[in-house]
């Protein structure tokens, strides 16, 4: 008889219970005032390390590597003011079904939009790149309920009805939701000249490329550059950033270059990079507001078969390559624009 280890006893308690503190949280969230709700949020998030100080450590030696000159006592600082922001994020995202288009606006203003006007004027519709920042899922909210519209790439959950809530709450003000693999649908999408949200700073397990992040090589997902490399689609940085008084500031920044030498796999690695230290940038920023529990070095380069077929950014190109191809996004910046009502 196969013994089960006791680690994977935990993590099978510790999904139950999160499973069931989930939907306990779905049917209450909007019945109580959010400022009670959010408080209640950061003392769960202030528990959840006790209850698994595996994933502090791991957190707190990210960003120890990430960030080698803070000490480690703002390290730790970081690391658990991650989990407080995480369960805040969650808390405003059970509610968002229950709150109105108005209210929307309203709470979460979104600045930058004459970047999407300008790209929806090319008519090769627009890719909005995010990232695990902040509140990402009001980035969504926030654009089902602008003129623009806009379908979102979404990754299913271990457990379907997990998967079947979270659906629910992203497409309740007329955000659209599309498989991660549905890769024709997407295309359609920007065929339609609209825009299409998606999330770049995930771990890949079939990576397209590795590029450099904080430092270290991470496997990273092509599909952005790809995707625009194809269709002609403007890449466009949207990040959700919470502002003191718990209001939120969705900002849109300008068209990130894509490469256009010819060589279409290099051409993918510049692009790819190019976002990734947009994305990089506004982390080391707020580091706290990044979801770091994502693993995103989990994937190594010696781990993938035939890495030789992949593109490597500290294999393939040289520090002036990287330095030349980087220029075009090194004093990238996100002005403050007036809000769309």
């Amino acid at each position: 008889m196969m013994k089960v280890s006791t680690h994977k006893i935990q993590r099978r308690v510790h999904a139950r219970v999160g499973k069931v503190l989930l939907f306990l949280m779905a049917r209450v969230a909007h019945r109580l005032p959010l400022s009670f709700m959010l408080a209640l949020g950061r003392g769960l998030g202030r528990c959840a390390p006790l209850v698994s100080p595996r994933h502090l450590r791991r957190i707190a030696n990210d960003l120890a590597t990430s960030f080698p000159e803070y000490p480690a006592r703002q390290i730790d600082m970081l690391a658990r003011k991650t989990y407080q922001r995480l369960s805040e994020s969650l808390i405003e995202f059970l509610r968002l079904p229950y709150m109105s288009a108005e209210e929307i606006r309203q709470w979460a203003r979104l600045e930058g939009a004459e970047h999407i006007e300008t790209a929806l004027a090319r008519g090769k519709g627009v890719l909005l790149l995010t990232a695990h920042l902040g509140n990402w899922e009001i980035c969504g909210t926030r654009m089902g309920v602008s003129p623009y519209p806009t379908t979102s790439i979404a990754r299913e959950q271990q457990d379907s009805a997990v998967t079947d809530l979270f659906t629910h709450i992203r497409q309740a003000h007329g955000q659209t939701i599309v498989s991660v693999s549905d890769v024709r649908e997407c295309i359609r999408v920007l065929k339609r000249n609209e825009c299409l949200g998606v999330l770049g700073d995930v771990n890949a397990r079939v990576p397209g490329a590795f590029i450099q992040f904080f430092g270290r090589p991470a496997a990273t997902y092509t599909g952005v550059a790809y995707l625009a490399q194809v269709t002609g689609a403007t890449i466009l940085p949207v990040f959700d950033e919470r502002l003191p008084d718990n209001t939120h500031r969705i900002y849109i920044g300008p068209s990130i270059p894509t490469a256009a030498t010819g060589d279409r796999q290099r051409d993918l690695l510049i692009t790819t990079m190019r976002c990734q230290h947009i994305v990089q940038e506004e982390i080391r920023r707020r580091p706290y507001d990044w979801y770091w529990l994502i693993q995103r070095w989990k994937t190594r380069p010696e781990h993938v078969p035939q890495p030789e077929r992949i593109p490597m950014e500290h294999r393939d190109l040289t520090r002036e390559e990287v330095a030349l191809a980087l220029e075009a996004v090194d004093n990238y910046s996100f002005a403050v624009t007036s809000p769309v009502r």
